[in-house]
């Protein structure tokens, strides 16, 4: 009888553990991006955000991550900004399979939810910003300690042009987060 017990409690827990293996494969397994964005699970759908040029599409794929048509769907992002600020924008549908964000900073987003009605259920998906590498530049005297710059150019106070640190990372390109 005990024998019997442990396996009914082994095989428990084997079963529980597929489970939260598969549910946890299902969230987070690498997406197809047919527009070459990011793409994000949202129930039953997937979000695909494609920052290109600084404008951000929006597309909506099916479970199998098919572009679906825009027609009859709606929603919203809200932005949130580096310095703190945030906005929420209305999707603009654009063609027959995707929308729009028409907002001048949406391209430098640091996060965004995307929410879309389609067919009476709410899709809902998070995008954080992936980080891309920046120059860094510096006097080489470094006459002013160690004080940085983003941009190339010269030093302030002795002249000499300034030279490239080692890469650091700030938020710009997008990914699913």
């Amino acid at each position: 009888m005990k024998k019997l017990k442990t396996i009914a409690i082994a095989t428990t827990m084997l079963i529980a553990g597929t489970t939260i293996s598969f549910a946890q494969d299902k969230g987070g397994h690498a997406h197809g991006a047919p527009h070459g964005g990011n793409v994000q699970t949202a129930g039953d759908y997937h979000i695909e955000l494609l920052v290109k040029d600084g404008k951000m599409m929006v597309y909506l794929l099916d479970g199998k991550e098919k572009t679906l048509s825009n027609k009859g769907v709606t929603g919203t992002v809200m932005l949130q900004f580096a310095d703190k600020t945030s906005a929420t924008v209305t999707l603009t549908s654009m063609g027959d399979d995707h929308f729009v964000v028409s907002n001048d900073k949406a391209g430098t987003f640091t996060s965004c939810v995307v929410t879309m009605k389609v067919n009476g259920k709410t899709a809902t998906a998070k995008f954080k910003a992936e980080k891309k590498a920046t120059a860094m530049y510096q006097c080489p005297m470094k006459c002013e300690g160690d004080k940085t710059y983003s941009e190339a150019g010269k030093c302030p106070k002795c002249g000499m042009a300034l030279a490239e640190m080692k890469k650091k990372t700030e938020e710009h390109k997008h990914k699913e987060g």
